[in-house]
C-alpha cells in the first residue's frame, strides 16, 4: 500500500508554519503527521474516512481546501464534483508540541455507470423478436447498436433478424457531468435450436458447499499475512440461508501486532473457485461450451473496495486441457459497476488472455473453450483493497469483500 505525498504534503509535512497556519500552540517540540494517500474517490459513493495521524498522539482535523469538489464531515470524505480534491489534516498542537499539518491532492471521478442490457437470448430465425430493453444508472436514455449488421440490426428497440449467425448488440449511454459513459453488450446466436444451458453452480447452502454438495474454496492472503489468510479477525465466511448466498470478508490491518507490517508496498489476492457438479478427473468430465454465448453471474462487493477503482473480478474457466500436470485456464475481466449485489451477463466472446496457458504458445481462447471441457471455475480479484479504510477489529484496516448469489450459468 504505498502512501503518497502530495508536493505540497511534503512542504507541509511537518511545520504550520510553512503552511499558513499556527495559533493557540505555544510549546516548542515539533511533531510530523502521516496523512495516508487516500487515492481516487467517485461521485454518488457513501462518506469514506481518511486516515491522518500525528506523531504526538493529539487528534488531527480535516479541512476541504477545494469545497467545490469535495468536503469534509468530521474524518469522512464527502464528494461534491468531479474535479481535484485538496485536503489538509492539520494538528493544532499544544503547550508541548508545535503546530502541524499535511495535505493530499487527488482526484474525485464521475460515478461509474451500471448500463443493465439483460441478454435477449437465443433467438429463433423464423420468429419476431421481442422489443430490446435496457436501463441506466442514472435514469438516462439508452441507446443500441448493432455491430453485426449481417445477423442483425437494430432501429430504436426495435430488433432485426437479418440471417443465422451470432448477433452482437450494444446499450449505451453517454453520461453526465455526474455519470460517466457506461455500456453494456449482449451477444446472442440466431438460428434453429436453442443451447442447453450449462449449470456451474445452483446455488449456495453452506459457507463452504454448493446446494449440489460441491466444495466452495475460498482463499486470500497478502505480504502482511504471509501469503495465506488463516486468522478469523482477517479472513470469514458468512452464509445467508435466505437468499443462498455468501459472503467471503478479508481485511488487511497494518497496525495489527500479530501480522507486522514492514510499511512496503502491499500485494494481495483473493477469491474463490468451484467445481461444476459431476466432474472427477479434471480432464474429460466436465462442462461442454457448445454454441452457448454468455455467462451469467450474480455477485456484489464492499463499497470500500468498489471505491478503489481496481474492484475488477476474472473470471476464469480451468479446462481439461492439461500440459505437465497444469490445466489451461482462459479468463474474461468483469468490472462490476457497484456494492450492490447485481446479475451480471459476461460474454464468451470477450475472453482474452489466459490466467494459466501451462507453457503452451499459440493458444486461441475460443477454440480451447470449445474444445476442452470446464473442470473448475474460479473468481480472482487480482487487485484488493488497499487504500481505503473500513471497519476492522484493529485499525486501520482495509476490507475487501465479496458476496455470492447463485447459480452462475452459461447459456
Amino acid at each position: 500500500m504505498g502512501f503518497q505525498l502530495s508536493a505540497i504534503g511534503l512542504a507541509c509535512a511537518t511545520l504550520l508554519v510553512g503552511c499558513g497556519g499556527g495559533g493557540a500552540a505555544t510549546g516548542g517540540k515539533s511533531q510530523s503527521i502521516e496523512f495516508a494517500f487516500p487515492g481516487s474517490h467517485y461521485l454518488m459513493t457513501p462518506a469514506a474516512p481518511l486516515v491522518a495521524t500525528a506523531s504526538s498522539g493529539l487528534p488531527i482535523t480535516f479541512t476541504s481546501n477545494t469545497p467545490s469538489t469535495c468536503t469534509m464531515d468530521g474524518d469522512k470524505l464527502v464528494t461534491v464534483k468531479a474535479g481535484e480534491c485538496s485536503i489538509t489534516a492539520s494538528q493544532a498542537g499544544d503547550s508541548t508540541y508545535m503546530a502541524a499539518s499535511q495535505q493530499q491532492l487527488f482526484n474525485v471521478l464521475k460515478h461509474t455507470q451500471f448500463v443493465n442490457f439483460p441478454s435477449p437470448g437465443f433467438q429463433s430465425i423464423t420468429k419476431t423478436p421481442d422489443p430490446l430493453v435496457a436501463t441506466s444508472e442514472s435514469g438516462l436514455p439508452v441507446t443500441f447498436a448493432s455491430t453485426t449488421p449481417d445477423v442483425c440490426t437494430t432501429t430504436g428497440t426495435t430488433l432485426t433478424l437479418v440471417s443465422k449467425g451470432t448477433c452482437s448488440i450494444t446499450a449505451a449511454q453517454a453520461g453526465n457531468d455526474t455519470y460517466d459513459a457506461g455500456s453494456a453488450k449482449a451477444v446472442f446466436i440466431v438460428g434453429d435450436d436453442k443451447p442447453p444451458v450449462l449449470t456451474i453452480m445452483n446455488g449456495v447452502k453452506a459457507v463452504d458447499s454448493t446446494v449440489d454438495g460441491d466444495p466452495i474454496n475460498r482463499w486470500a492472503g497478502s505480504s502482511v499475512d504471509g501469503w495465506s489468510c488463516s486468522d478469523p479477525n482477517w479472513c470469514s465466511t458468512t452464509f445467508n440461508a435466505a437468499d443462498s448466498s455468501f459472503t467471503y470478508k478479508y481485511v488487511i490491518q497494518t497496525k495489527d501486532p500479530k501480522h507486522p507490517w514492514d510499511g512496503s508496498d502491499i500485494g494481495a489476492y483473493f477469491g474463490f473457485d468451484v467445481v461444476p457438479h459431476g466432474v472427477k478427473d479434471g480432464t474429460s468430465d466436465g462442462l461442454r461450451v457448445s454454441n452457448q454465448t454468455t455467462i451469467k453471474i450474480t455477485l456484489g462487493q464492499n463499497d470500500e473496495w468498489v471505491q478503489t477503482g481496481h474492484n475488477e473480478l476474472y473470471l476464469i474457466f480451468v479446462l481439461g486441457h492439461v500440459n505437465n500436470n497444469c490445466n489451461v485456464a482462459p479468463h474474461v475481466l468483469l468490472k462490476p459497476t457497484g456494492s450492490a449485489v447485481t446479475t451480471y451477463e459476461v460474454q464468451l466472446s470477450d475472453i482474452k488472455g489466459f490466467d494459466n496457458s501451462c507453457g503452451l504458445s499459440n493458444l486461441n481462447e475460443a477454440d480451447e473453450m470449445k474444445k476442452y471441457p470446464i473442470v473448475d471455475f474460479k473468481v480472482y480479484g487480482p487487485r484488493s483493497n488497499t487504500s481505503v479504510v473500513g471497519a476492522s477489529p484493529t485499525t486501520p484496516g482495509y476490507p475487501t469483500a465479496l458476496t455470492v448469489k447463485g447459480p452462475i450459468t452459461i447459456q
